[in-house]
């Protein structure tokens, strides 16, 4: 299993816009066979943060979804409300 933590910053008061498209991305990405899981948290501690915890079969299954149609449409509704996103970490489950 791989997951990630994101942390993702959007513009001043477009953080529900933003979990409202990656709400979207995860009832599409959970319904694969390949993602065990992707959750989206806000931050209780900064406004306009959101944190997305995701667990796929595979890093290469991640990989892989990036190239999806679906997930390019939602990257690019994403793209203009976000300030800025960062990989908070990269985890390999081992047991």
């Amino acid at each position: 299993m791989y997951a990630l933590i994101g942390k993702l910053v959007t513009k001043a008061g477009q953080r529900d816009r933003l979990v409202a498209i990656l709400s979207e991305a995860a009832r599409e990405m959970e319904a694969t066979s390949d993602c065990e899981s992707y959750r989206v948290h806000v931050s209780l501690d900064e406004a306009d943060t959101v944190f997305v915890y995701e667990v796929w079969r595979s890093e290469d299954a991640h990989a892989a979804s990036l190239s999806l149609a679906e997930v390019k449409a939602y990257i690019d509704q994403a793209k203009p409300i976000l300030e800025r996103m960062e990989r908070i970490a990269a985890l390999e489950l081992r047991s």
